[in-house]
Parts: C-alpha cells; structure tokens; sequence
C-alpha cells in the first residue's frame, strides 16, 4: 500500500496497485468462474477494504483500486446470482 499524494506522480507505484487489486481479483475471478458456472454453486471471497469506501491523505490510488474491488465483487454477485440458483 504505498501511499502518497497524487501530484507526486508515482506512477510506477499506480500501476502495481492497480495490477494487484482489481488485475487480481479480475484474474482469480476468470480463473474460477467457469467451473462455478459449470457446477452451479461455489464461492469467491474478494477482501477489499474500509479505504474503498473513505479516502485519507495519500491514499487516493489505493481508495480507488479497493473501491474497485468492492464494486466489482457487488457487480459478480448480482450477474451471477440467477446461475447459481440465488435468485
């Protein structure tokens, strides 16, 4: 969670964030939805965090990229529902 304030232009540092969390989730999620599909049930646990949802100093990038995991998640939940018999 490197931090920093955005006019520093880390962007080095943006782009590892952002591979890690939402790239992450994304890539683990395209991993395992297949077979979830194919067996009708399962379960994927994507861990976001507070900071997706209330931004402190420095934290802009990392808010972002966790508030993107939360979305998502919600997002997976709701399309996938009616598949997985939930709906």
């Amino acid at each position: 969670m490197p931090l920093s304030m955005v006019d520093k232009l880390k962007t080095d540092e943006w782009h590892t964030m952002v591979d890690v969390n939402p790239k992450g989730v994304l890539n683990g999620v395209a991993a395992t939805l297949p077979v979830m599909k194919e067996q009708k049930c399962g379960h994927i646990i994507n861990v976001s965090s507070s900071a997706g949802r209330k931004y402190f100093p420095g934290g802009a990038v990392y808010c972002t990229t966790k508030a993107a995991v939360s979305m998502f998640s919600e997002g997976l939940r709701q399309e996938m529902a009616p598949n997985m018999g939930l709906m």
